[in-house]
């Protein structure tokens, strides 16, 4: 089976002046990791925050969110995922072990908070 992972970005305190870019839709093979990368222009926003949207539903779920030197998971989200930032503006979510409940839309948020 496959697993279907899709990736959105947002932003919050100064969505005009952010520039997100994103990967396009994935597919992959089940009991595999899979990276998801999130960039931004924005040095001003320390903070990457991750959200899970699954299918027919309208309300997300945060996985987690971090700064460059640490990162934070809700949940038992820390035994799926692993959050990783490379700077101030790039950060990636890994799905450990993907698997069909992992099929979902994610999203990427910055923050200065």
């Amino acid at each position: 089976r496959r697993v279907r992972l899709f990736q959105r970005t947002r932003c919050y305190n100064a969505c005009l002046a952010v520039t997100f870019h994103h990967n396009s839709p994935l597919i992959v093979a089940e009991n595999r990791p899979v990276q998801i990368t999130c960039r931004h222009d924005d040095s001003t926003l320390p903070q990457m925050l991750w959200y899970q949207q699954k299918q027919d539903t309208n309300s997300m779920t945060l996985i987690g969110y971090g700064y460059e030197t640490s990162q934070n998971y809700e949940g038992q989200f820390g035994k799926q995922f692993k959050l990783t930032r490379k700077s101030a503006v790039e950060g990636a979510l890994t799905v450990l072990k993907a698997n069909v409940s992992h099929s979902a839309v994610y999203f990427c948020a910055a923050s200065t908070q």
